[in-house]
């Protein structure tokens, strides 16, 4: 997986503000394990989860590596066939989107395709996923 942005190789947590609170949504098919991995990354354990139906929504400090000292509000949304079409509301303003595959589940592996290229393709088809920072 590349870690680098750019010519000059450099690594694209370097390009956070370290005082802000940057604003993430974890996407992807329901139990794909977002819930557990927002709870892990919060309590630093695993705790039993149930199917979500809505969101959670979590503010997380990162605490090692380039991440130290960054704050990041995640919200985890339902990923249930019905909530789905809800996921580009959730995605508006911004900072990240983090989508989440179980890589065990390979029968699903087309459907979690589908979804993340849905969701990459702006209103008039043209595909806007970028990398680096957009205007708000």
């Amino acid at each position: 997986m590349g870690t680098t942005m750019g010519k000059n190789g450099g690594h694209f947590l370097d390009a956070l503000p370290s005082q802000a609170t940057l604003h993430v949504v974890m996407l992807g098919l329901d139990s794909a394990g977002k819930t557990t991995a927002l709870y892990r990354l919060k309590f630093d354990q695993y705790l039993n989860t149930v199917p979500t139906i809505g969101f959670n929504c979590e503010k997380i400090q990162g605490t090692a590596g380039r991440a130290k000292g960054i704050h990041f509000l995640i919200w985890d949304v339902g990923g249930q066939e019905k909530l789905r079409p809800l996921w580009r509301s959730y995605t508006r303003c911004t900072d990240g989107i983090l989508f989440v595959v179980d890589s065990v589940d390979v029968e699903r592996m087309e459907e979690a395709k589908m979804e993340l290229l849905r969701m990459a393709k702006c209103p008039d088809n043209q595909f806007c996923i970028s990398f680096g920072t957009s205007p708000k």
